[in-house]
């Protein structure tokens, strides 16, 4: 499974967070945007830097994935490592 984030302009803050992942014949894209201090349908928490940037935390995601799918043995990687 992989991840990014990217820019959001009409949510707030601006951030939001794109999950990507395949079955044997079919791929899937979730997507979800900031509202406020979370995510809208995730409800993972949305945190501020001190320069105002928004960011979330790798491992939040994590627990919620594995929570979701009650499993700890999917690998997640952010889109950026892989090149894009």
């Amino acid at each position: 499974m992989a991840y990014s984030i990217q820019k959001a302009p009409l949510s707030r803050p601006p951030i939001g967070l794109r999950l990507v992942f395949a079955t044997e014949d079919v791929q899937y894209i979730f997507l979800d945007f900031a509202n406020g201090k979370a995510f809208r349908q995730t409800k993972l928490p949305v945190y501020t830097s001190e320069s105002g940037d928004a960011y979330f935390k790798e491992e939040d995601l994590k627990d919620f994935i594995f929570a979701e799918l009650g499993r700890r043995d999917i690998s997640l990687v952010s889109f950026e490592v892989l090149g894009y």
